[in-house]
C-alpha cells in the first residue's frame, strides 16, 4: 500500500471586512509520516499547523520547560523594574542583539542560561537566526532545530502565519528531506521571508505569537487589531476586550531577562474561559505588566505609580468613531513598544450564570423540577446542578440537564437577525461512538435538537459550533437549553455567539447512523455503509468503473485512524482492484492528489494510517474489475 501523508489545511476567517485579523483554529494540524521510526525522503505535506486549541501550548515549547515562566526572568525579582534592563538604555537597540554583528552570542542572551539552549531556543542549534530571512538557510536551517520536530514545525507555522500574507507561504524541508508547506495569513512582517528581522519586526512577531497562546485545549474565537498590517476596528460579534500583548519574545535584554508582557482589557475577568487570560494557564512566556501583586490593577491604559512616584507606564489606546478598539503602543518602566496585538472574544454567557429550571406545560418555570443553576449557591445540594471544577470557564459548568429541565440564557447579544453560530462548550465522558443531544429553543420558536459526540472527558470542555435560527439583532434574545425527549444531555459549560462567516469549524460526531453518506452511482443504496447491518451492503449495481465513489460526511472535525470496507458477510470478493482517499476539512472540497492509495482484498479491505483530522472522507475506485463493486459497511476508528 502507498501510504501518503493527509494533507490538511488550517482555517484562518474572513476580516468581516475590517482590516483586522479574526484568528480561528483548525484542527491540530501535526504531519505524520506515511510509517512509523525515520521518514523516507521526497513527501511533500501542507499544513497549517494551527491547532484546535488556539495557540501555543506545552506542546509547543512556550512553558517554563523551556524557559518562558516567571522563573526565568517574567517576575519582579527577575526583572521587572528599571534597574534590571526594562529601560530605553538596556533594551532593544541595534547595540543588544539586533544586527548581524553581534545578534546571537552568548553575551546576547542566546544561552542555556536563559532558556534558549539546543532543546528549545533561538540559537544555531535549533535554526532560526533573525539575521537572515525565514527562506534561507541559515535564517531558518533545514534538516536541523525546530524542522526536525513537530513540536518545532509547530512554532514555524505560527511564526509564519504571524509573518506574511495569506496569499503567501514558506515551504522548508525536515531532515529526511520531506517538504512542508507553511501558509502565510496576517502579513504583520512579509519581508522576513527574505530578509532579516530586526527589532520592530520582531516586535510584532512577539505580539502576535502572545495573543495565541492558549494553555488549555479548547478553541476560543478572537479578534485581533493592531497598528500594524492587522489594522483597526472592532466587530460587534466580539465585544468583549480580553487585553493586549506587547514585548519581546525572540531576544532577550541585557539582564538576560524576556520583555514579554500583557495587559487586561477592562471586564476581562467577568467571563474567564479556560486557557486564556484570567485563567489559571500555568506556565506561559509572558507576564502582566502591571500586576495586582505589586500594587497595580492590572489595565492597560490607567495610570500605574507607585509609592515611591515612579511611572511605571500604561498603553495608549486608539480610538475609530470614539472607540477603542486596541492600543497603539504601551510604555513599560521608560521602554516604548510600539507594536502592540489586542484581542477581543466574543459574547460568552457561562451556564452557571444562567436561571436553571424547566417547562411545564410549555411554561419555562424557575426552578422546575428541582433544577437550579444561577438560582443556587451550593453544588450537588436541594437540586443545584452546578459542579465545580477548575478546568471550566469560570470554575463551573452544570450538569444533570434533562427532558424538559435546563438553563435559560437572558440578554443574549446577538450582531445581526436570523442565523447565527452558537458554539457550545459541553463535556462527555462517554465512549466516542456514543452521542448526547441538546435542544435549543431561541426567542420561543421550534427546538432545535443537536448531538454532541462523546469526547471520554467530563472534566475538559470541548466547542462545538452549530447554527441556530430565530435570533433579533441586539440584547434582547433568549436561549433555553434542555435535554430533547428521549436522548441523556451533556454537561454545558457555556456558550458563545459568533457570526455564520466567521468560519469556526464544528466539531463532528462518531457515530455512525449519524454520518451523512452519498456515493456517485446508485445513491439510493448509500444509506447502507452505515446502517449497523453487515448483510445490507451498498453496490454499485453494474460493474463498477474507475472514478466511482462512495463518499462519508462527518458533521464536523473527527480524527480518524483508520477506515474498513467490510464485506465479510456479503458479496466478499466485490473490492476494488485499486482505490485512491481523498479528504476534506469543509465537506466541500476535497485533496486534489490521494492522501492514501491502495489495492482492495477479499472480504475486508483496510485502510490504516496515522491518526487525522478531517470533515469528510471519499474513496474512489482508479483499478476496477468485471465486477460490482460493493461494501457490506463502512466502519472507521473515529475519535474527537
Amino acid at each position: 500500500m502507498d501510504r501518503m501523508t493527509l494533507r490538511r489545511i488550517g482555517w484562518i476567517g474572513a476580516s468581516l471586512g475590517l482590516t483586522s485579523a479574526l484568528i480561528g483554529c483548525g484542527t491540530d494540524l501535526q504531519s505524520d509520516q506515511e510509517t512509523s521510526g525515520a521518514p523516507t525522503g521526497g513527501s511533500e505535506t501542507s499544513a497549517s499547523y494551527v491547532e484546535a486549541n488556539n495557540g501555543l501550548t506545552s506542546l509547543n515549547g512556550a512553558n517554563g520547560l523551556n524557559g518562558f515562566n516567571a522563573a526565568n526572568g517574567l517576575n519582579a525579582a527577575n526583572g521587572f523594574n528599571a534597574a534590571n534592563g526594562f529601560n530605553a538604555a538596556n533594551g532593544l537597540a541595534s547595540i543588544n542583539g539586533f544586527n548581524s554583528a553581534n545578534g546571537f552570542n552568548s553575551a546576547n542572551g542566546f544561552n542555556s542560561a536563559n532558556g534558549f539552549n539546543s532543546a528549545n531556543g533561538l540559537n544555531s542549534a535549533n535554526g532560526m537566526n533573525l539575521a537572515y530571512g525565514l527562506d534561507k538557510k541559515d535564517g531558518l536551517a533545514e534538516g536541523a532545530g525546530y524542522m526536525t520536530s513537530e513540536r518545532g514545525r509547530s512554532i514555524v507555522q505560527y511564526m509564519v502565519r504571524c509573518a506574511l500574507g495569506s496569499g503567501d507561504k514558506l515551504v522548508k524541508q525536515d531532515q529526511y528531506g520531506n517538504s512542508f508547506t507553511f501558509q502565510g495569513g496576517m502579513g504583520l512582517a512579509p519581508s522576513y521571508k527574505t530578509g532579516g528581522c530586526n527589532k520592530d519586526c520582531s516586535e510584532m512577531l512577539s505580539a502576535c505569537l502572545m495573543a495565541h497562546v492558549n494553555s488549555s485545549g479548547t478553541h476560543i474565537p478572537l479578534w485581533m487589531a493592531s497598528p500594524d498590517s492587522l489594522g483597526w476596528g472592532t466587530s460587534s460579534w466580539f465585544p468583549t476586550r480580553e487585553g493586549t500583548f506587547f514585548g519581546q519574545m525572540m531576544v532577550t535584554n541585557t539582564a538576560y531577562n524576556l520583555d514579554a508582557y500583557y495587559c487586561n482589557g477592562p471586564g476581562s475577568d467577568d467571563n474567564v474561559v479556560p486557557g486564556r487570560l484570567g485563567a489559571n494557564q500555568g506556565a506561559v512566556p509572558y507576564a502582566n505588566a502591571w500586576p495586582k501583586t505589586a500594587g497595580f490593577d492590572g489595565l492597560c491604559e490607567t495610570n500605574h505609580v507607585d509609592r515611591s512616584g515612579y511611572d511605571h507606564g500604561k498603553c495608549t489606546p486608539h480610538y475609530t468613531d470614539g472607540v477603542i478598539d486596541g492600543d497603539s503602543s504601551c510604555v513599560l518602566n521608560g521602554a516604548t513598544y510600539n507594536h502592540p496585538v489586542t484581542v477581543w472574544r466574543g459574547a460568552t454567557f457561562q451556564a452557571e450564570a444562567a436561571e436553571g429550571g424547566g417547562f411545564i406545560n410549555g411554561v419555562w418555570t424557575k426552578g422546575a423540577y428541582g433544577f437550579n443553576a444561577s438560582n443556587c449557591s451550593t453544588p450537588g445540594q436541594n437540586g443545584c446542578a452546578l459542579i465545580k471544577d477548575t478546568n471550566n470557564g469560570m470554575d463551573y459548568r452544570v450538569g444533570f440537564i434533562g427532558p424538559n429541565k435546563g438553563l435559560k440564557f437572558t440578554g443574549v447579544n446577538v450582531a445581526a437577525s436570523g442565523t447565527a453560530n452558537l458554539v457550545v462548550y459541553y463535556t462527555n465522558g462517554d465512549a466516542y461512538n456514543l452521542t448526547r443531544y441538546l435542544q435549543f429553543i431561541v426567542n420561543g420558536g421550534a427546538p432545535q435538537v443537536v448531538p454532541f459526540g462523546g469526547i471520554q472527558d467530563w472534566s475538559h470542555p470541548r466547542g462545538s459550533t452549530v447554527q441556530l435560527t430565530g435570533f433579533k439583532a441586539g440584547s434582547d434574545n433568549t436561549i433555553y437549553v434542555t435535554a430533547d425527549a428521549t436522548h441523556a444531555a451533556p454537561d454545558l459549560d457555556w456558550i458563545e455567539i459568533v457570526g455564520t462567516n466567521s468560519g469556526v469549524p464544528a466539531t463532528g460526531v462518531c457515530q455512525p447512523s449519524l454520518w451523512s453518506v452519498s456515493a456517485s452511482v446508485n445513491g439510493g443504496a448509500a444509506g447502507n455503509l452505515t446502517d449497523g447491518d453487515l448483510a445490507a451492503r451498498y453496490t454499485t449495481g453494474r460493474t463498477m468503473q474507475a472514478g466511482d465513489y462512495i463518499q462519508v460526511d462527518f458533521r464536523g472535525l473527527v480524527n480518524i485512524a483508520s477506515i474498513t470496507l467490510n464485506n465479510t458477510y456479503t458479496s466478499g470478493g466485490d473490492y476494488a482492484a485499486a482505490y485512491s482517499v481523498y479528504t476534506s476539512q469543509d465537506g466541500v472540497n476535497f485533496s486534489s492528489t490521494p492522501v492514501m492509495t491502495g489495492a482492495g482484498a477479499q472480504d475486508k479491505t483496510v485502510i490504516p494510517f496515522a491518526q487525522e483530522s478531517m470533515r469528510a472522507v471519499r474513496i474512489k475506485v482508479t483499478g476496477a474489475t468485471s465486477k460490482w463493486w460493493s461494501v457490506g459497511e463502512l466502519q472507521a476508528d473515529c475519535s474527537l
